[in-house]
């Protein structure tokens, strides 16, 4: 491989795991879910509610994003949100029973994608792999 291509290798790794991760969505019945509410969603099935704020920091990307991403969810009833009481400008988010429903299948369908994405990786390689592509996320973050 071609060292200068990381970047869409990077990107080809990334869509095709989007277009499984969409399949398997699909084929588990979860209508209104993309691969992009995944980091949502396994942050609110740790905990009982979060701010928004919280839920953007802790997924790195930014308010809208989250917010379009959290309205979305709300239209489809994984989840429902509330305004501070103290402070109106506070939005919290927390799961729906509906959303709480999405767990399992959730952890199995990240298992199968962890499975295909590894296969034929040793312990070490796999750890290796995710210490060079975090260091290249540190380089691009600086």
């Amino acid at each position: 491989m071609n060292p200068q291509a990381i970047i869409a290798v990077i990107g080809t790794i990334r869509e095709r795991a989007y277009r499984f991760l969409r399949a398997e969505l699909e084929s588990h019945g979860m209508q209104g879910l993309a691969p992009s509410h995944g980091a949502i969603l396994s942050q609110l099935f740790r905990g009982d509610e979060l701010a928004m704020s919280e839920i953007a920091t802790r997924i790195d990307r930014d308010r809208s994003t989250v917010t379009t991403l959290i309205e979305k969810l709300a239209k489809h009833g994984y989840v429902e949100k509330r305004k501070d009481e103290k402070d109106g400008r506070i939005m919290f988010v927390r799961l729906t029973d509906r959303g709480r429903k999405l767990e399992g299948a959730f952890h199995e369908i990240s298992n199968d994608v962890l499975a295909r994405t590894y296969r034929g990786f040793s312990a070490e390689e796999k750890q290796e792999l995710a210490a060079f592509l975090h260091r290249i996320a540190m380089n691009l973050e600086a």
